[in-house]
């Protein structure tokens, strides 16, 4: 199993841009068989950047279905939405040690 984690700055300019991000990655994510773990919004920083708003957490069969998710041309057709929307996206695979 491999986990993706998405740290989300959204631009305040964004919110038409970041909507229909949403509306499309979704979908991909959960065809793909992403299972959401969480979705959660940033409260309060410890340690780290302050910026980052929204957290999204969900489990995959493997990595390898999520690089591929992310090396389609239907996602990379989404970037130009992401960047409108987004201030910046860290996206990660993470795995079990």
């Amino acid at each position: 199993m491999a986990t993706l984690i998405v740290l989300s700055t959204p631009r305040d300019e964004g919110g038409d841009a970041l909507g229909r991000y949403v509306e499309r990655v979704m979908p991909m994510l959960i065809t793909a068989g992403g299972q959401a773990v969480k979705r959660v919004g940033v409260r309060d920083v410890i340690a780290g950047r302050a910026d980052v708003g929204f957290v999204i957490v969900m489990d995959f069969k493997d990595a390898a279905t999520i690089r591929a998710l992310f090396d389609s041309d239907e996602y990379q057709a989404l970037i130009p939405l992401r960047d409108q929307g987004f201030a910046a996206m860290d996206i990660y695979i993470t795995e079990d040690l």
